[in-house]
């Protein structure tokens, strides 16, 4: 089968909910084509590339987790977005030699992974098992998002206040698997298309799925 094979590299292993965002995203700009994705979990390497080294990371994934396309994550950790973006990319594409130009998608939110997981309420109280709960949770505007400066608590206290739980109910809460749910939750993210940080990363991902489609010759 002639399918396309994604890989992703992230800051951390709670960042492979980024997975459910570029699977979705895929699937809405090529309904029609295949596609088979990885997670570089590095942890199992007796000796495992250096974080943040950039082509160390992507020569590894290359070998062990072989890729038509690889996703690199980076958080932006500012909410200067034109600042941020620019120097998050500049500092992944000047590290890559040319025949990793057009392989490689930038995935660089503002501020971090949580910032693009605080769109859907819905999603929020189904991870938090409560789909019932019926207290609007005031979620931020989505032309606020890429201002907050604190997304990871700010979804972690919703996804508790969604539980409806106090005191001893809520020890067996496990917040940060709760965000990987409404990941999973999330339906639609096209919400997100109003961010910049977004919009780059999707204008990344049709530059090199177009060109690898091109390369391999599939149908779509």
């Amino acid at each position: 089968m002639n399918e396309i094979t994604y890989t992703l590299i992230a800051d951390g292993r709670s960042d492979k909910v980024f997975l459910r965002i570029i699977k979705w995203c895929l699937d809405d700009l090529y309904p029609k084509l295949p596609t088979k994705e990885q997670y570089a979990d590095f942890r199992t390497l007796r000796n495992p590339p250096r974080a943040g080294d950039v082509l160390g990371q992507i020569k590894y994934a290359e070998n062990y987790y072989p890729f038509d396309i690889c996703f690199y994550h980076r958080d932006a950790e500012s909410n200067d977005v034109k600042k941020a973006l620019s120097l998050r990319s500049c500092e992944i594409y000047k590290c890559l030699p040319d025949h990793y130009q057009n392989c490689v998608v930038c995935i660089i939110p503002v501020r971090m992974m949580e910032t693009w997981l605080l769109t859907d309420q819905v999603a929020i109280k189904a991870a938090a098992g409560n789909r019932n709960y019926r207290e609007n949770l005031n979620l931020p505007s989505i032309n606020t998002l890429e201002q907050i400066s604190g997304p990871k608590d700010l979804l972690h206290n919703l996804l508790v206040e969604a539980t409806g739980n106090k005191g001893r109910r809520l020890k067996n809460f496990n917040v940060n698997k709760a965000v990987h749910w409404v990941a999973e939750n999330t339906e639609d993210f096209s919400a997100l298309r109003q961010l910049a940080a977004f919009n780059r990363f999707e204008q990344d991902l049709k530059r090199v799925v177009d060109n690898v489609i091109r390369l391999k010759n599939i149908c779509v």
